[in-house]
C-alpha cells in the first residue's frame, strides 16, 4: 500500500491490520512511515516498510519486488498516493502539474503494471486506487489534481477489464471533503463550522470512511463488484446553489 505515512493511509493501514493482514507500506515519508510502522508493531502486525517516490519506476518497482520477495504474491494492493495543489491552470507551473500527474495517476500504471504476475498468482487478488470527487464535479481550481483523479477513474475501468480474465477485481474509492491534517488548515474555527453545516449529513468524512470502503471493496462481500468507482463523499456533490 502506498501513501501509508499519514491520513487516509495510516487509516487504510489500521483497518486491514485490524483484520489479520501481513502489509507493505510505503511512503516518501520517513518520519510518516515509520510512525505508521512503529504504531502497528506494537500491536504485533507483521509490517515491512518501504522508502520510496512511486511516481517513479524505481521506487514503484521496489515496493512490488519487496512484497513479491517477502511474500510471493500481492493479494490487495492499495494504490493512496497523492497530492494536490490548488491552482487554476494559469497559475499551475509545469513542474506542479508533472508533480501531481506522477504521484496521482503515473505511479498507478507503474504499480500494477510491475504487480500483475503476483496479483494473478493470488487466489482472488483485488487493486482499489484512490480517486477523487473531483473527478466527477468542480471542487476548488486545482485543475491538474482533478485531472490526474479522472484519470484514475478511467484507469481503474479499464484495467479491471483487462484484468478480470485473471480474476483480479479493480475499483477505485472517491473521497468527498475529509477532515485530515492539511484540509483544514486555512480556516478559522467559524469558516469550518459554516463548511461544515453545508454538509448533506451534517459532517465532514474522516479516514475511517474511507478506509472501511476500501476495505469492503477488498474483501468477499464485494466479490461481484469491478471496474466501479465509488463515491464516500457524504452527499457533497448534491449540494446546490438555490435557483433563487
Amino acid at each position: 500500500m502506498t501513501g501509508a505515512g499519514r491520513g487516509i493511509g495510516r487509516e487504510i493501514a489500521r483497518a486491514f491490520a485490524a483484520e489479520g493482514a501481513r502489509l507493505v507500506l510505503a511512503d516518501i515519508s520517513e518520519e510518516g512511515l515509520e510512525s505508521t510502522r512503529a504504531e502497528l508493531a506494537a500491536r504485533d502486525v507483521e509490517v515491512l516498510t518501504v522508502l520510496a517516490d512511486v511516481g517513479s519506476e524505481s521506487g514503484a518497482h521496489q515496493l512490488i519486488d519487496a512484497s513479491t520477495a517477502a511474500y510471493g504474491v500481492i493479494d490487495v494492493l492499495v494504490n493512496n498516493a497523492g497530492l494536490w495543489i490548488i491552482k487554476s491552470v494559469e497559475d499551475t507551473e509545469l513542474d506542479e502539474w508533472d508533480l501531481q500527474l506522477s504521484t496521482n495517476l503515473r505511479s498507478l500504471y507503474l504499480l500494477c503494471r510491475r504487480a500483475i504476475p503476483a496479483l494473478r498468482a493470488a487466489r482472488a487478488a483485488s487493486v482499489i486506487n484512490l480517486a477523487s470527487m473531483a473527478a466527477m464535479r468542480f471542487t476548488v481550481p486545482h485543475i491538474a489534481y482533478a485531472s490526474s483523479k479522472a484519470g484514475v477513474v478511467a484507469f481503474t475501468r479499464d484495467l479491471a477489464v483487462e484484468l478480470a480474465p485473471d480474476g483480479v477485481r479493480v475499483n477505485a474509492v472517491a473521497p468527498g471533503p475529509i477532515d485530515t491534517q492539511g484540509f483544514t488548515d486555512d480556516m478559522n474555527e467559524a469558516e469550518v463550522e459554516r463548511y461544515v453545516s453545508g454538509m448533506l449529513l451534517g459532517r465532514m468524512g474522516t479516514p475511517v470512511d474511507i478506509a472501511n470502503a476500501v476495505l469492503f471493496l477488498a474483501s468477499e462481500r464485494a466479490s461481484y463488484i469491478t471496474g466501479v468507482t465509488l463515491p464516500v463523499t457524504g452527499g457533497s456533490e448534491l449540494r446546490i446553489r438555490p435557483v433563487m
